[in-house]
């Protein structure tokens, strides 16, 4: 057994020939660890040397590499005759586990999801400089943690990419999974690794591996239900000669997912965020499966959505509970008032986590507003239409506040036909035409559709439909648009309405006439789901997405209403400063002394201004969804962005000021400690900040807790370059450091709850 005064161990993992692994307790970086042993006594003298190399190569590899499905790696040490690697503890099972467990195969969209993080490691692997060749790809080297994410294991036989090399030096690799180059016959290079893939790919999709030589074919004999795409990519990937392979673990990918589809396991795709957030909405449970291992977050760097991607990991990292993940990320495509419908606290129940491990569901409470019916357009205009089917007029169905809505559809008349009588979505968009075979000519219909919603608090809503039937057919140069006739004597503001924004679709229509004669109309269908109807109402009233309440009564962009909030914050920040220091300036002790500079009082002035401007650009800046961790988090970031815009420029006065302007003084710096706070305290900037911090943490913790400090204090000693050196300079240096403290203190925090 180990005995290390730095690691408390706490039992052993799993033990073979060379030694064991053990879960044990890093006593300075207070987290589990595994440490990984290789014990020289039982192996042979001449390949000792050999085994030592192995083990240091495998040290080496693991240092320089960082990510998400990769265990982290803290260090290597020597105890006489055996050796440590020492990296993240991960709490899982592996994959040749769970297909053991399963008794039979998993289903394609499982496995899919896991081969899109396989996918993603390889392609870090073989990024590198040189790249890193895993070449021991198998379900039993890949671990599935609590919450779906995927992490490789076991580098005892990576190696790194040498171009001048003709084959390998050791000949390494778990049967059936490794290529035949593995063998001796060429170097191993990155379409090694997507051989042993898809042999990994294979096996979890059938439960089985070829039982001689190697490659695959016709894959979906041992499997009918694989898909006829994943069966070629397969193929493609196992073949014999690595030139047959794909070039690329990219290209495998492509091939095997798709290009740029993100699928749920009932089949629903998504092609683009929007669609995404659509099926977050319905199926909330398995969307929080995709955030918390990173699926999501791949995909849309697939598509090439960057910045949302860095917004579903940073979710991905700071949010403790799977529903909040998920709002936070509907919120981040449909707008601030996005959520999901669990208005009320439930009990806590538990669940089956798709690793297979019972655990505790979590619900969240949230206070929203009634969601209601968003119906566009509320009449139905068809105009005057000839005897036949129509073409479609679409109508629209949202939910109020980005919220998914479900319910059922109904027509008061037959004539009025609709392509579906149920909708279960954020926004549904239905086909509606006019059956007026057998209607009467020459008359006036109106008709009704009724909109019965399911949500508590949503009332039903009528939609009226309008039609004129006419006796004759269309004559030459008229075009029935949607259903309604447009006349050669078509006004100049009717061919307004086709503008170039529109986008038309043009066919040729068979319809009968009254009088038995078959005639070819021209009808057109609008691509576009929204009609320039939801359009006008959209520039009148504004979307849901860009105000609180989903109008604009001062009709200006987002992006200008978003610059108006930032001054707002910033006037609020100034106004909060100049309170502190008038009711600072009011206190009787302080009546008949002078807070200004030379005064050591301004030194107290300076530090309040930190807490007082951050609070005023809080009131403001702010998001209605923020929870309370949120404010804190915004509290730490603008203060300590106040504090160091407000240390440096104060330096720079005193190095540059030829005057000792003391009011002129007061005034720049409460502007400048308000900007910085307006600055610190707005939502992107701070969670790029507490990212940061969170991604140095990870990697050097106390080296970040110790720089923290020492760059606080000396930003509180700036502030008191003004005065000369007295009692309140000590208080400065140790309220800067307590305010950068304090903030690397809340993400360690943040980090701590997320990862228990």
């Amino acid at each position: 057994m180990l005995h290390h005064k730095r690691y408390l161990i706490l039992r052993t993992i799993g033990r073979g020939g060379m030694g064991a692994v053990y879960q044990a307790k890093d006593l300075k970086r207070h987290v589990l660890c595994a440490i990984k042993e290789m014990s020289l006594s039982m192996v042979p003298p001449e390949e000792q040397a050999q085994a030592i190399q192995n083990f240091k190569d495998e040290a080496k590899i693991l240092w320089g590499l960082n990510h998400p499905n990769l265990p982290t790696f803290y260090g290597f040490f020597s105890e006489n005759q055996r050796h440590f690697l020492v990296m993240e503890f991960i709490d899982g099972r592996t994959l040749e586990d769970l297909l053991e467990q399963n008794h039979g195969p998993f289903s394609e969209r499982r496995v899919l999801g896991w081969a899109r993080q396989l996918c993603d490691v390889l392609e870090y692997l073989h990024s590198q400089n040189p790249p890193v060749i895993f070449r021991d790809m198998k379900p039993g080297n890949a671990m599935l943690t609590r919450d779906g994410q995927v992490k490789l294991i076991d580098f005892g036989i990576a190696r790194l990419f040498r171009p001048t090399g003709s084959v390998d030096t050791q000949l390494l690799g778990t049967p059936g999974f490794a290529p035949p180059e593995q063998y001796g016959s060429a170097q191993t290079d990155e379409r090694s690794d997507i051989y042993s893939l898809a042999m990994t790919l294979y096996q979890l999709l059938t439960d089985r591996l070829p039982e001689t030589g190697f490659g695959l074919k016709d894959v979906r004999t041992d499997n009918p239900r694989i898909s006829l795409a994943v069966a070629r990519a397969l193929e493609k990937a196992a073949a014999l000669e690595a030139d047959d392979r794909y070039d690329n673990v990219a290209e495998f990918r492509r091939a095997l997912l798709g290009p740029g589809t993100f699928s749920f396991d009932n089949g629903d795709v998504a092609t683009t965020p929007e669609e995404l957030a659509a099926l977050c909405a319905r199926y909330p449970d398995e969307a929080s499966d995709y955030i918390a291992n990173g699926e999501i977050e791949s995909w849309l760097y697939e598509i090439g959505e960057t910045e949302l991607a860095r917004t579903a990991r940073y979710i991905r990292t700071m949010s403790d509970e799977p529903m909040h993940a998920v709002e936070r990320f509907l919120q981040a495509i449909l707008g601030k008032n996005a959520y999901l419908r669990h208005p009320k606290t439930q009990a806590t129940s538990t669940g089956t986590s798709r690793g297979g491990r019972v655990q505790p569901v979590k619900t969240t409470t949230h206070k929203v507003a009634a969601v209601s019916l968003l119906i566009d357009p509320p009449v139905l205009q068809f105009g005057e239409v000839y005897h036949g089917v129509t073409g479609p007029l679409i109508m629209t169905i949202a939910g109020s506040h980005g919220r998914r809505v479900k319910g059922t559809i109904h027509t008061t008349e037959p004539w009025i036909l609709i392509d579906q009588l149920q909708f279960d979505s954020v926004t549904t968009d239905i086909n509606v035409r006019i059956n007026s075979t057998s209607l009467s000519a020459a008359t006036h219909y109106s008709g009704s559709i009724l909109i019965a919603p399911e949500n508590e608090g949503a009332k039903e809503q009528v939609v009226a439909v309008e039609v004129d039937v006419q006796n004759y057919p269309a004559q030459n140069g008229w075009r029935p648009r949607g259903g309604k006739t447009i006349g050669a004597d078509l006004d100049e503001e009717e061919y307004e309405e086709y503008d170039e924004g529109d986008e038309l679709v043009l066919d040729k229509v068979a319809t009968v006439s009254s009088d038995g004669q078959s005639q070819v109309l021209i009808r057109h269908n609008r691509a576009s789901s929204i009609s320039r109807r939801a359009k006008k109402y959209e520039e009148k009233y504004g979307r849901s997405s860009d105000t609180v309440g989903g109008w604009n009564p001062i009709q200006i962009s987002s992006q200008k209403q978003l610059w108006i909030q930032h001054v707002l914050a910033f006037a609020a920040a100034m106004m909060v400063g100049t309170l502190c220091y008038t009711l600072l300036n009011a206190l009787p002790p302080l009546g008949k002394t002078s807070l200004l500079t030379p005064s050591p009082w301004f030194i107290v002035v300076l530090v309040l201004l930190v807490p007082a401007t951050t609070f005023g650009a809080l009131l403001v800046n702010r998001d209605g969804s923020w929870g309370f961790r949120d404010k804190i988090n915004h509290a730490c970031t603008g203060m300590l962005s106040s504090l160091g815009v407000l240390s440096l420029v104060q330096f720079i006065w005193q190095l540059t000021a030829h005057a000792n302007y003391a009011q002129v003084e007061l005034v720049v710096m409460l502007a400048i400690a308000a900007l910085g706070a307006t600055v610190g305290a707005y939502s992107y900037i701070s969670e790029y900040i507490v990212f940061g911090t969170s991604w140095l943490l990870a990697h050097m913790r106390w080296m970040v807790v110790a720089i923290a400090a020492v760059v606080g204090g000396i930003f509180g000693f700036m502030l008191t370059t003004s005065v000369a050196l007295g009692c309140f300079t000590p208080f400065s240096i140790v309220i800067g450091a307590g305010v950068a403290i304090a903030l690397v203190m809340r993400v360690d925090y943040l980090m701590k709850i997320q990862y228990s």
